[in-house]
């Protein structure tokens, strides 16, 4: 499933919020387990913990089928130590560039729910790191509830 151009732009911005700039594996893992953390907990607002689980999941078996680096990442989440071997097995841009493509499939697999406008507005709200780390999602449970 290719991508929008909007989607793939949201994807490429957000990693590289999170990851730009980190050299070693286990840090290009921790960047990659904090984002996929923060967007599977701020969906799961939306589209509830199912929701966001289904969506992650379709998002990853589509994005596989084109990125050789993310064939031993399992619907269960993106542990440490898998993104850290893959990232030693096939390199970090390629890690990335699967990373990427998984962020983009889901936000266009949530704009055929909600539109692909909101649902870019809505990844990059959920995924972007607030100014002291948290995500805006977050922030904004804390000041409402």
């Amino acid at each position: 499933m290719p991508s929008t151009s909007s989607a793939t732009e949201a994807a490429r911005h957000l990693w590289t919020r999170y990851a730009g700039g980190r050299t070693s594996a286990e840090e290009f893992a921790t960047a990659a387990d904090q984002l996929f953390s923060q967007l599977e907990a701020g969906l799961a607002r939306w589209v509830g913990a199912e929701g966001s689980r289904v969506l992650r999941g379709r998002a990853l078996k589509l994005a596989q089928a084109q990125h050789r680096a993310l064939r031993d990442f399992s619907d269960g989440g993106w542990d440490v130590p898998v993104v850290v071997s893959a990232v030693k097995a096939h390199g970090a841009p390629d890690v990335a560039a699967g990373f990427t493509a998984v962020i983009a499939t889901l936000i266009d697999l949530l704009g055929r729910i909600i539109g692909q406008e909101m649902a870019v507005r809505l990844v990059e709200q959920t995924g972007a790191p607030g100014p002291r780390g948290q995500s805006n999602i977050r922030k904004q449970g804390e000041r409402h509830g």
